[in-house]
């Protein structure tokens, strides 16, 4: 399952079952879209995503609503090719940073969904230690390796799934390469999304990307986000 869409499902049912409880927030849609709002001036955020997080803490519906004003800030920041696990562990981890952090001062939703990433990559890379007798160590993949076709909800090795997906990458390098070429996305953005995301969640045995490239890599794929969202949709590269 993908969790966010889970998560939309649930916010869904709560917009169209709203309960009292919640009809002090007043537009739901209104406060979700104040809360991703969130530049230049965050301050009309933080007190809507102030005041969602203090009515959840007895109201649960309203730190429902909070997650899904936040899920596709946190989609944003992990790596596309992370396997679905990752995405449930990264959304269940952001449940636990909002219920735990501290909500005072600025830019509230930023530092909640960096906290987050911050907690589950440190978790992916740690060692993990099992067994009493016969103790043994795993080391998780790093989620820029993880196999962007092999690891999706949902995917078959038919070859009816493999031309689709074939097909959405090629859409996808026409529409950017045509974006290039009129001069609205930078060459330089393509080329470290196509080098450090694409080819690394396609061609096995490639070294670990560096820390440089992964940053390099987010920020472009921030500049390529509408060409991704249209055309590889949840298992883009």
């Amino acid at each position: 399952m993908n969790p966010y869409r889970e998560l939309d499902a649930a916010y869904r049912r709560l917009h169209r079952h709203a309960s009292r409880q919640l009809s002090d927030l007043g537009d739901l849609d209104h406060l979700v879209e104040v809360i991703r709002n969130d530049m230049p001036d965050s301050g009309p955020s933080d007190r809507a995503l102030r005041e969602l997080i203090h009515t959840g803490r007895s109201v649960p519906a309203a730190t429902t609503v909070a997650l899904y004003a936040l899920a596709p800030a946190l989609r944003a920041r992990i790596s596309r090719t992370a396997t679905a696990e990752y995405h449930h562990d990264a959304v269940t981890e952001l449940t636990l940073v909002v219920l735990d952090s501290d909500i005072d001062g600025s830019r509230l939703a930023h530092r909640l969904v960096n906290r987050t990433h911050s907690r589950i990559w440190r978790s992916a890379r740690s060692h993990h230690t099992r067994g009493v007798l016969n103790i043994t160590t795993t080391v998780p993949c790093e989620p820029d390796r993880l196999d962007l076709l092999d690891r999706q909800p949902g995917w078959s090795d038919s070859i009816d799934d493999i031309v689709v997906n074939r097909l959405a990458l090629e859409r996808f390098r026409l529409a950017v390469e045509q974006a290039v070429a009129d001069g609205v996305i930078p060459l330089d953005a393509w080329t470290v999304y196509r080098n450090h995301r694409i080819r690394r969640a396609l061609v096995p045995g490639l070294p670990a990307s560096t820390g440089q490239e992964r940053v390099a890599a987010h920020r472009a794929a921030r500049r390529l986000a509408p060409y991704i969202d249209a055309h590889l949709g949840v298992h883009a590269a």
